[in-house]
């Protein structure tokens, strides 16, 4: 089902090609101006917390690769999952014999999102040698573990529509909350930064991640960068399994 969802992605996105341009100069607009941006203020501020010039760099592309990561995989799925179950799709998809998260996923994969992602793998890795410092497997499996946890919060959020909640105010919110994440999270006060890592996830999409490739995290830190997914997965099941419950059927 995989290679079938990924030609469906490529043919739909092939299909739409403005949509397909437009999403690609959206991308990369987006991160020049933001990366630009850092890059001028590093050319007047030494240090940022306790960030180099080239480690804020870093930092700020850590957040790039999670976010782009999320974009492709899962930004689609959770928009298309609250608007079927707002407007009665969402029995069809019940009908599906694949499990529900895993096809809504694989039917919804965002194609021109990934075209963004060899650009934003090749900073990344420029900004990891500016820093002195080599890629790692821990690294590696963090930024993967962050773009699905990101994932997984939202899928959170819009589970919510199945209870008969509007989902797009809470949604409102967390996408607010994630500028925070560009944000250096040694600036904020200790009790700020923890509500932010093990409350809120915030900082894992980047903080968590470029500290373990910078050797900076602890190992609290660590250990819940690779275990908040499995947390935050067990909660959407028992979300989707009681909202099932609850969820009334366009053909009602």
């Amino acid at each position: 089902m995989l290679i079938e969802s990924i030609r469906f992605s490529i043919k739909k996105a092939i299909q739409y090609r403005a949509n397909l341009i437009s999403w690609f100069l959206a991308d990369l607009s987006l991160y020049t101006a933001t990366f630009l941006g850092y890059y001028l203020l590093t050319q007047k501020i030494a240090v940022f917390g306790n960030y180099s010039r080239e480690e804020i760099l870093f930092y700020i592309t850590c957040f790039f690769l999670v976010n782009n990561l999320y974009a492709i995989f899962f930004a689609e799925a959770v928009s298309k999952f609250g608007q079927s179950v707002l407007t009665g799709y969402f029995d069809f998809d019940l009908l599906k014999p694949q499990p529900l998260t895993k096809y809504i996923v694989l039917k919804n994969l965002n194609f021109p999102a990934a075209f963004s992602t060899p650009l934003l793998i090749a900073l990344n890795i420029y900004c990891l040698k500016l820093c002195g410092i080599k890629l790692t497997i821990p690294y590696i499996i963090s930024i993967f573990s962050a773009a699905i946890l990101m994932g997984l919060l939202f899928s959170i959020v819009y589970s919510f529509t199945l209870f008969g909640l509007r989902s797009e105010a809470i949604s409102g919110v967390v996408l607010q909350l994630l500028t925070v994440a560009e944000k250096p999270d040694t600036v904020f006060p200790k009790i700020v930064r923890n509500l932010l890592i093990y409350a809120i996830p915030i900082f894992l999409f980047s903080a968590i991640p470029a500290r373990i490739a910078l050797g900076k995290s602890s190992i609290f830190e660590k250990v819940w960068c690779y275990l908040s997914p499995v947390l935050y997965y067990l909660i959407l099941k028992i979300l989707l399994h009681q909202g099932l419950k609850r969820y009334q059927s366009g053909a009602e």
